[in-house]
């Protein structure tokens, strides 16, 4: 998977790249060659190359955590190699009958604008994780470069080479395709946090990514934490390979003074974040795998603590 990002200046437009291309290859080299050679006047930036095989979620929590440091008209492309169990029969029975992929949705490669960005990435789920599709501005189907159709093996190339050229070189996003309908967007439903229903003292919230520290970044926005807390400032913590941890307190860093073993604390993404001393807390829980459940609860409000 990749993702890429353009200024919006004439000189010096900043493309970014977030990939599952690994770096023991040479296929970043052969991306990066094929970009400078349509537009040179850019500068590249190497997010990351090794997004985990097919995880759509880690590539989509990336990018929606990171594309608004960037500035605005920033061109934001992810590339991620990824079909879903529901879509892969219509797949297969497609090219079975000898039928071209395109007729299929999922298989498109879109760009979009949204929220002053420029986004471009395949149709496969991921827009769905990244943003809110109501709000998209503008969205077009992009078709491959005929000037690269030997790159059949390398999608990236014949569909995003030209067109983040172009829009690097300040062109209009219908210019480097055709009109597409947001009904046709593939979604994908992956868990919220929530308050169970009359159960307003608890917030039960799952992971969406686990950073190269072992830290597990959860679903649990600050904002949502801060409301179901209303002024609360500490609560009991359960997840299945623990149990409960009694009078837990959000952290302002990783190293504070606290001797407790687990912090809590909100980073840059803004989501909850669960670190242990001198271990990897997924290491902990003897996991890499996503979607882990976890609770937290406040003690209920009395008048005496209103």
């Amino acid at each position: 998977m990749f993702y890429i990002a353009v200024q919006g200046k004439m000189n010096n437009h900043i493309v970014t790249l977030t990939t599952d291309w690994g770096n023991a290859d040479n296929y970043t080299a052969i991306f990066k060659a094929h970009l400078y050679r349509e537009y040179q006047h850019i500068n590249i930036v190497d997010v990351t190359h090794e997004v985990k095989k097919n995880t759509i979620q880690n590539a989509a929590f990336l990018v929606k955590t990171m594309y608004h440091y960037f500035p605005e008209k920033t061109i934001h492309v992810i590339d991620v190699n990824f079909l879903s169990p529901y879509n892969e029969p219509k797949y297969r029975e497609t090219l079975k009958k000898g039928q071209s992929s395109d007729l299929l949705n999922f298989t498109h490669y879109l760009a979009f604008c949204y929220d002053e960005h420029y986004f471009l990435c395949e149709n496969n789920g991921i827009i769905s994780l990244l943003c809110n599709i109501d709000a998209i501005t503008e969205i077009v189907k992009i078709l491959p470069c005929e000037t690269f159709e030997h790159f059949y093996t390398f999608k990236a190339i014949p569909y995003w080479v030209k067109a983040v050229a172009s829009l690097a070189k300040e062109n209009p996003l219908s210019s480097i395709g055709e009109k597409y309908d947001l009904q046709h967007i593939e979604r994908l439903r992956m868990p919220v946090a929530i308050t169970p229903d009359g159960q307003k003292d608890k917030i039960i919230f799952h992971s969406q990514y686990i950073d190269s520290y072992g830290n597990i970044i959860t679903n649990l926005h600050k904002d949502f934490f801060n409301k179901i807390a209303d002024g609360r400032t500490t609560f009991d913590f359960y997840c299945t390979q623990m149990g409960t941890r009694k009078k837990r307190k959000i952290s302002m860093e990783y190293n504070n003074d606290s001797e407790e073993r687990l912090i809590f604390l909100f980073g840059h993404s803004q989501y909850l974040e669960i670190s242990a001393r001198y271990v990897p807390f997924a290491k902990m829980l003897r996991t890499e795998f996503l979607n882990l459940e976890f609770t937290i609860t406040f003690s209920p409000k009395t008048e005496e603590n209103t």
